[in-house]
């Protein structure tokens, strides 16, 4: 029960901090993938992977795996960062991009989820690539 509270109260402070989060500029790859196993993992989403030099500015504890995130605002999200229609001879898009971010809210629960955060402003975004499927 103690154990539970402890989470609880983490979140409530996660999310307090999401809140008042001062806006965040970030180097890295948006991806925008269509695969069936992607859609049912993730969703129709637009994602970001900071490059790794980066991943001590998100405020998030530390973890063994990838930094990355989705967008909480993901049709501005798409439309900022210019992703192109869905097309049948791919499985999405990707391209770098500096963005500006805020409203981060790390996913600290047990089981599939992902971080969150709201993309303010975009920088520069590259031409996007199609994602060739597998």
């Amino acid at each position: 029960m103690k154990l539970a509270a402890a989470l609880l109260l983490a979140t409530a402070c996660l999310s307090a901090q999401a809140q008042t989060q001062t806006p965040i500029v970030l180097d890295g790859q948006y991806r925008a993938r269509t695969d069936e196993m992607s859609l049912e993992i993730i969703g129709k989403r637009v994602c970001f992977a900071p490059d790794k030099a980066q991943w001590g500015r998100l405020p998030r504890p530390a973890a063994t795996h990838d930094a990355w995130f989705c967008f909480s605002n993901d049709g501005e999200a798409r439309r900022l960062l210019r992703v192109p229609a869905r097309q049948a001879d791919n499985c999405g898009w990707q391209a770098r991009a500096r963005i500006v971010i805020d409203s981060y809210q790390p996913y600290v629960e047990q089981g599939d989820g992902n971080d969150m955060a709201r993309l303010a402003s975009v920088i520069k975004v590259a031409q996007p690539n199609a994602i060739a499927c597998e």
